[in-house]
C-alpha cells in the first residue's frame, strides 16, 4: 500500500512538472516570433542509410558512406516548421540506445522534444542504395511496444497542451496502443480550442475523423481507404468528400506531383506545383502538413496555407533526405504554384 501511495504522489508531481515545463518553453520559443506548434509521434524511428557499390549476396558488403537521421512523421513535420522558422515541440515516445539517438539527433537539429521513455527499443530503418544498380531496398524493424502505463504517462503530458495550440498528430501506432487513441487525443485538445491536425491511415485515420479533427491529409491511396474504395482519379475524390466536411473544418487530399486537393464548407481548390528534379519524395506529405499548419499559425486563409504547404512538399522533393526543404527553395516554388477553384 506504501508503494502505491508513492507512485501516486511521484505521478501527480510529474503533471506540475509537465505544466512548468511547456510554460518555460513556451515562453522561450515564443520569443522567436510565433506561436509554438506540437507534434506527437507515437511510432518514431532511427533511419539508416547505407550506400554500397552493388548488392552482392553471400558476401561481404564494403559500406561506402553512412547517414544516420530521426524520423516519423511528426517528427518530419518538427524539422520543416524549425527550418521555416517557426517554433515546435516534440512528443512521442521513445525507448533504448536507439531512442537515446533520436532524441540527441532532434536535440541537435534544435527541436525541443518531450518525448516518453520505454522499455522498448525504437524501431530502426534501414535503407539500403545500391550505386551501380540505382536500386533501393528498406528493411523496417517492427515498433517497440508499449504499455498501458506509457501511455497514460504521455496523455497526462498531452493534456497540458496549452489552450488554442497547434497540434500535428500523424504516423502509426506502435504495438500495445488502441486505433482509437488519435480520436481521444483530438477529442481531449478540442476542449481546449486547439487546432487538431491528423494525417494517418486505416482504421487510425477511420476513428481519428469521427472524433472531428480540424484538418485532415490523406493522401489519395489513403482517402481510397477511408472510403473503403478504390480511388483513383482526383475526380472521384470530389464525389465522396461532402460528408465529412461534416465533422472536419479542412479536408486535403495529396496527389503527389500532382498537387493536392483542399476542400472546405465553402472553398473547393486545386493546388498544382511546378515540375521540378524531384531527387527523394519521402517525406513531402509531411512537409506539405508542416507548411500548412505553420502558414495557418500565421494567420494565413485556407487557400493560402494549402499553396505554401505544396510549396513545402515540392521544395523537399529537391533534396535525397526525407522531410528536408530549404526556406529559399519553398519561396521559389510558391511563386510558381497554381490555385484554381474547381
Amino acid at each position: 500500500m506504501q508503494r502505491i501511495k508513492r507512485y501516486n504522489v511521484r505521478f501527480s508531481i510529474n503533471i506540475g512538472a509537465q505544466q512548468w515545463f511547456y510554460a518555460i518553453v513556451r515562453g522561450t520559443l515564443s520569443g522567436e516570433g510565433g506561436t509554438v506548434i506540437y507534434t506527437i509521434t507515437l511510432n518514431p524511428s532511427l533511419d539508416r542509410a547505407i550506400d554500397v557499390e552493388e548488392f552482392v549476396y553471400d558476401d561481404v558488403n564494403v559500406i561506402l558512406e553512412e547517414e544516420r537521421s530521426a524520423g516519423g512523421k511528426g517528427i518530419d513535420v518538427s524539422r520543416v516548421i524549425r527550418e521555416l522558422g517557426g517554433a515546435t515541440i516534440a512528443l512521442g515516445f521513445m525507448g533504448g540506445y536507439n531512442g537515446a539517438e533520436v532524441e540527441g539527433r532532434l536535440t541537435n537539429e534544435g527541436i525541443v522534444c518531450d518525448l516518453t521513455r520505454v522499455n522498448g527499443e525504437t524501431r530502426t530503418n534501414i535503407t539500403i542504395r545500391q550505386r551501380k544498380k540505382k536500386m533501393e531496398t528498406v528493411l523496417s524493424a517492427s515498433s517497440a511496444g508499449v504499455t498501458p502505463f506509457d501511455v497514460t504517462v504521455l496523455y497526462n503530458k498531452i493534456k497540458q497542451i496549452p489552450r488554442e495550440s497547434f497540434v500535428v498528430v500523424s504516423g502509426t501506432m506502435p504495438l500495445g496502443v488502441d486505433d482509437n487513441f488519435y480520436a481521444q487525443i483530438i477529442t481531449t485538445l478540442k476542449e481546449k480550442q486547439t487546432k487538431v491536425f491528423l494525417d494517418a491511415d486505416g482504421e487510425a485515420l477511420k476513428k481519428g475523423v469521427q472524433a472531428g479533427p480540424y484538418l485532415i491529409k490523406p493522401n489519395i491511396h489513403e482517402f481510397g481507404r477511408l472510403l473503403d474504395k478504390n480511388i483513383k482519379e482526383h475526380e472521384e475524390v470530389l464525389d465522396h468528400v461532402a460528408p465529412y466536411l461534416n465533422l472536419i473544418d479542412f479536408v486535403v487530399v495529396s496527389l503527389g506531383a500532382k498537387g493536392a486537393l483542399g476542400f472546405s464548407r465553402e472553398e473547393r481548390v486545386l493546388v498544382t506545383p511546378p515540375k521540378v528534379n524531384v531527387k527523394s519524395s519521402t517525406g513531402a506529405g509531411d512537409a506539405l502538413v508542416a507548411g500548412m499548419v505553420f502558414s495557418f499559425s500565421e494567420g494565413a486563409s485556407f487557400k493560402e496555407a494549402l499553396a505554401f504547404g505544396v510549396a513545402c512538399g515540392t521544395a523537399s522533393t529537391l533534396n535525397a533526405a526525407p522531410a528536408l526543404c530549404v526556406r529559399d527553395d519553398v519561396d521559389a516554388v510558391r511563386r510558381e504554384v497554381v490555385t484554381k477553384n474547381i
